[in-house]
C-alpha cells in the first residue's frame, strides 16, 4: 500500500525528466570518486539504478568511470568499465527475450558481476584470502546500494513541483548525499572549503523545504560521511540538530529561519570546540547561509514530508470504515429480508376461524328473522348444530356446498335451504378471491424479501471487491513511465493495483505530446514489456491517448481468445423472434454466453427475453455474481402479479484466464461442446424463471480445451427433431459441418434443420457458437 504514484511533467522543448536525468548523470562523477578498502561498490550502484532511463547510459557511464580515474589506477578502473559492459549486455539479452528487469534483478546481477571480477583478481594476489573476502563484501554492498538508492533517483526523476516525500525517499535520497559528502574534493577557495560549504547548504536547504524530520536524517547522513573523512563523530549529533533547527522556524520565512540556523550553528561551535567554530568553519557556515538566501523562494517552498507510514495507514483505515459500512449495510438488508420472510406464509385453504365465521354471519342473516328460529335453534339445538357442523366440514372440504350435501333433518326444518345454499357459496367466493390475493401479496413480500437477501449479499461482495483492490509493491513504475516517455507519452501519475484474484491493474493519467500519436493497444504492449505480462486496454479505456492528461485503465491480458458466431430463423408467420442473446465480455477476463427465449413467439415474447438479456448485461458488467442476477430477475418475474410470463435462462460464463466454463440453465435447451470429433452435453432439469418464487440455481462446470466450440441452441431448434435421441441428431449435424469458423458453423447447423423442416419453422430458431483458442 506504500508503492508511489509515480508521475513526469513535460516541456514543449526539453522535458523536466530529460533535464534531471542530465543533472544525474553528471552527478555520476561524484558517485565514482566514492573510495573505500580499495573498492566503490557505490558508482557501480547508481550505475544500475540509473540503467532504466534507457537513454545517456554512455554519459553515464563516461562519468563514472572519470570518477574512478581520479581515485583508483588504471586496472580498476578498466574491471568496472568492464562490469557496467557486462551487466549492460545481460540486461540487454533479458529485455530482449521479454523478461523484466527490475531492481533486485539490477542489483544481484551487479553485485555478482563485480563480485566474479574482484575474485579473479584477488585470487592471483599473495594474501588472496583477505581479497576474496573483499570481493564478496563488495558484491554484497553492490546488491545494498542499488536497493537503498532507487527509490531517491525515482523520486528526483519523476516528483513534481511542491509535492512531498516519502520516509523511504528521503533516507534514499541521504544515503545519496552523504556519498557525495564523502567523495567531495578537498577543495577550498578563498580558505572556504567547498565540501563543508556543500553540507551546510544542503542541511540548510532540505530542512526548511521538507521540514525537521528530512533535516535530521539528511543531517545525519552528511554528519556520517564527514566523519569517515577523518572528523570528529560529534560532527553527526551537530548536523542532525542543524536540519531539525532548519525545519522547526519554516514558519517565519527564510530570514528567520537562516538566523536561527547561523545562531544555532555558532551556540553548537562553542559547546564542541574546535569541531565547528574555527575562521574557516565560521566562513563556511555563513556563506552556506548567504547562498541559502539566494536561492529563489519557489525552489524552495516548504512542503509536506510524508513521514512514516500515516499515509499508508489512512488509505487502510478509510478501505477498513468503507468495508464495515458496506458490512453494516449489508446485515441492514438482511435483517430486513428476515422480517418480510417472518410477516405472513401462503395458505392453501380456509381456516377453521374463517368458515366458522361465514356460517356465523350466514345465520346471522338468514336464522334470526326467520319465523322457525325458535323450532330450530331452541327446540331441536343439538340437531341443527350438529346438521351446521356437517355442513361446515363439506365447505371446508370442497370451498361450497350443493343442497345433497345438506343433512336431510336441516332441509325438512328449514324453509331457506336454497337461499342459504346460495348466500354460502357467495360468501365462500369471496372468500377464495381474498385468500387469492392475500396469497399474491404474500409471494410478493418473499420476493422482496429474496431481493433485499440478495442486494445483502452482493453488498458484501461488493466490499470484498473494493476492498480487494491494493496496491502493488513493484519498482517497475520507473521503468514503465521511461518506456512511455520515449514513445513522446507524458505521464502525469501511474500505480500498479492487484485485485481480489491477484491480477495486475494499470491505472494512469497520461497525455500526448504535439504532433505524436499512440494507440492505448501500443500503450499495453509497452507496459507489458517491462512487467512481463501480457496486458490490454481496460473496457472504457479510450482508444488512443489524448492530448490532454485523462486515465486510463490497462488489465491483464487473457490466455485465450474466442470467436462467436450466431444464426437465426423467425417463427413462420411472425416478423419479430422471441429469442434473445448476448456476448458480453468482462475486464475480469470472462466472456459470457446469454440465450433467453421468451414464452410463445412474436414482439411479448421478445419483449420479456429482450428484458432478461439487458438485466443479465447490466448486472454482470456492474459486478454481480451471475447466481445472484438471476435471483433478482427471478423475483421480478414473481412480483408482476398481473403476468404469468416466463423466459428461459441459458448462460455460459467462460474464464478466459484458467480455460473453464460455467453452465447455468433455467428451463434451456441442450448446449453442447465439439471437442474434436467427440460431443459432450449440458442438460438442464430446471423450469425457466418466474414459474417458481424460490428457484435453485445450479451451475455445471467444465473445463476446456484449445480449440473446443460451445453450440447453444434455443429449444426451437432441438424441437425439430422428430425422434426421442433429439441430442444423438443434433451430434449428428455438427459432425457433418467440417468448417472451423463459428460464423459458418452456425450458419451451415440452421441450415440443415430448415432443410429438415422443408423450410416450414414452428418456433423461433436461435444457435450461438463460440470457439475458445489459446493466443
Amino acid at each position: 500500500m506504500g508503492t508511489r504514484m509515480m508521475r513526469v511533467n513535460g516541456g514543449n522543448k526539453m522535458t523536466t525528466w530529460k533535464k534531471r536525468t542530465i543533472v544525474l548523470d553528471l552527478l555520476g562523477f561524484m558517485f565514482g570518486r566514492f573510495f573505500i578498502s580499495g573498492m566503490n561498490p557505490v558508482g557501480m550502484a547508481y550505475y544500475l539504478c540509473m540503467y532504466t532511463q534507457e537513454t545517456g547510459k554512455g554519459i553515464l557511464a563516461f562519468t563514472i568511470l572519470l570518477g574512478l580515474a581520479t581515485k583508483m589506477d588504471w586496472i580498476e578502473v578498466l574491471k568496472y568499465a568492464l562490469a557496467m559492459g557486462t551487466v549492460t549486455t545481460i540486461f540487454h539479452l533479458m529485455e530482449h527475450t521479454g523478461k523484466k528487469v527490475n531492481s533486485k534483478i539490477r542489483g544481484i546481477a551487479g553485485g555478482f558481476v563485480i563480485a566474479a571480477m574482484s575474485l579473479t583478481h584477488g585470487v592471483l594476489m599473495l594474501h588472496y584470502k583477505f581479497y576474496i573476502i573483499l570481493a564478496l563484501l563488495e558484491g554484497l554492498l553492490v546488491f545494498l546500494f542499488t536497493y537503498l538508492m532507487q527509490k531517491g533517483i525515482t523520486y528526483l526523476l519523476s516528483c513534481k513541483k511542491g509535492e512531498g516525500i516519502s520516509n523511504q525517499e528521503m533516507i534514499s535520497i541521504g544515503i545519496m548525499l552523504g556519498c557525495i559528502v564523502y567523495a567531495f574534493p578537498a577543495w577550498t577557495y578563498y580558505d572556504i572549503s567547498m565540501a563543508r560549504l556543500f553540507v551546510c547548504f544542503i542541511v540548510l536547504f532540505v530542512g526548511y523545504k521538507y521540514g525537521s524530520g528530512a533535516g535530521a536524517v539528511i543531517g545525519a547522513a552528511c554528519g556520517i560521511a564527514v566523519s569517515f573523512q577523518g572528523n570528529e563523530v560529534t560532527l553527526i549529533g551537530i548536523m542532525c540538530i542543524l536540519g531539525i533547527c532548519a525545519g522547526m522556524f519554516q514558519e517565519i520565512g527564510k530570514w528567520g529561519a537562516s538566523i536561527a540556523y547561523l545562531v544555532t550553528g555558532i551556540s553548537l561551535g562553542f559547546l564542541y570546540e574546535q569541531t565547528l567554530i574555527n575562521m574557516s568553519g565560521l566562513r563556511d557556515l555563513i556563506c552556506s547561509v548567504f547562498l541559502f538566501l539566494l536561492v529563489p523562494n519557489f525552489l524552495c517552498k516548504p512542503v509536506a514530508w510524508e513521514a512514516g507510514t500515516n499515509g499508508d495507514y489512512i488509505k487502510q483505515n478509510i478501505q477498513l470504515i468503507t468495508k464495515n459500512k458496506f458490512r453494516d449495510f449489508s446485515d441492514a438488508l438482511g435483517s430486513l429480508s428476515k422480517s418480510f420472510n417472518g410477516i405472513a406464509k401462503p395458505k392453501q385453504m380456509f381456516s377453521y376461524e374463517e368458515v366458522n365465521g361465514i356460517f356465523e354471519n350466514v345465520s346471522e342473516q338468514f336464522c334470526k328473522s326467520c319465523s322457525r328460529c325458535e323450532e330450530c335453534w331452541n327446540r331441536n339445538y343439538q340437531t341443527t348444530y350438529q346438521s351446521t357442523q356437517a355442513i361446515f366440514s363439506v365447505a371446508k372440504e370442497q370451498g361450497r356446498i350443493r343442497e345433497e350435501d345438506i343433512p336431510f333433518d336441516f332441509v325438512k326444518r328449514c324453509i331457506n335451504v336454497k337461499a342459504f345454499v346460495r348466500e354460502t357459496n357467495k360468501s365462500l367466493e369471496i372468500a377464495k378471491v381474498n385468500l387469492d390475493w392475500y396469497n399474491r401479496l404474500t409471494e410478493s413480500r418473499e420476493a422482496v424479501a429474496e431481493q433485499l437477501n440478495e442486494m445483502a449479499e452482493v453488498m458484501k461482495d461488493f466490499a470484498e471487491d473494493v476492498c480487494g483492490m491494493k496496491e502493488v509493491k513493484n519498482d517497475v513504475e520507473e521503468q514503465m513511465i521511461m518506456k512511455l516517455h520515449n514513445h513522446h507519452i507524458d505521464v502525469k501519475r501511474l500505480v500498479l493495483m492487484e485485485n481480489r484474484e491477484k491480477r495486475t491493474e494499470i491505472h494512469l493519467v497520461a497525455k500526448m505530446k504535439r504532433g505524436r500519436c499512440v494507440t492505448s493497444r501500443e500503450v499495453a504492449v509497452i507496459l507489458g514489456q517491462v512487467l512481463g505480462k501480457r496486458m490490454r486496454p481496460a473496457e472504457h479505456t479510450k482508444n488512443v491517448v489524448s492530448k490532454e492528461p485523462e486515465p486510463m485503465v490497462f488489465v491483464e491480458d487473457t490466455r485465450y481468445k474466442t470467436i462467436t458466431g450466431v444464426a437465426r430463423k423467425t417463427k413462420e408467420g411472425e416478423e419479430i423472434s422471441g429469442d434473445n442473446f448476448s456476448f458480453l465480455e468482462l475486464d475480469t477476463g470472462e466472456m459470457i454466453t446469454m440465450l433467453s427465449d421468451g414464452m410463445g413467439s412474436g414482439k411479448e415474447a421478445n419483449r420479456e427475453s429482450a428484458a432478461v438479456i439487458d438485466l443479465l448485461e447490466r448486472m454482470m458488467e456492474a459486478g454481480l455474481r451471475e447466481k445472484a442476477a438471476i435471483n433478482l430477475i427471478n423475483s421480478l418475474y414473481v412480483l408482476q402479479s398481473d403476468s404469468k410470463s416466463f423466459s428461459t435462462i441459458d448462460m455460459g460464463i467462460l474464464n478466459l484466464f484458467e480455460g473453464s466454463c460455467d453452465f447455468i440453465k433455467l428451463g434451456a435447451a441442450t448446449t453442447f461442446i465439439k471437442r474434436g470429433e467427440e460431443y459432450l452435453t449440458v442438460e438442464s432439469s430446471s423450469l425457466p424463471a418466474g414459474m417458481f418464487q424460490k428457484i435453485e440455481v445450479e451451475s455445471e462446470q467444465m473445463k476446456m480445451e484449445d480449440g473446443d466450440y460451445i453450440i447453444m441452441v434455443s429449444d426451437g431448434v432441438l424441437d425439430c427433431f422428430p425422434y426421442e435421441e433429439k441430442e444423438a441428431c443434433m451430434e449428428f449435424l455438427l459432425s457433418e459441418i467440417k468448417s472451423s469458423n463459428p460464423q459458418e458453423i452456425a450458419n451451415q447447423l440452421l441450415r440443415k434443420i430448415e432443410e429438415m423442416e422443408d423450410g416450414k419453422r414452428s418456433d423461433d430458431m436461435t444457435v450461438l457458437v463460440v470457439g475458445m483458442w489459446e493466443k
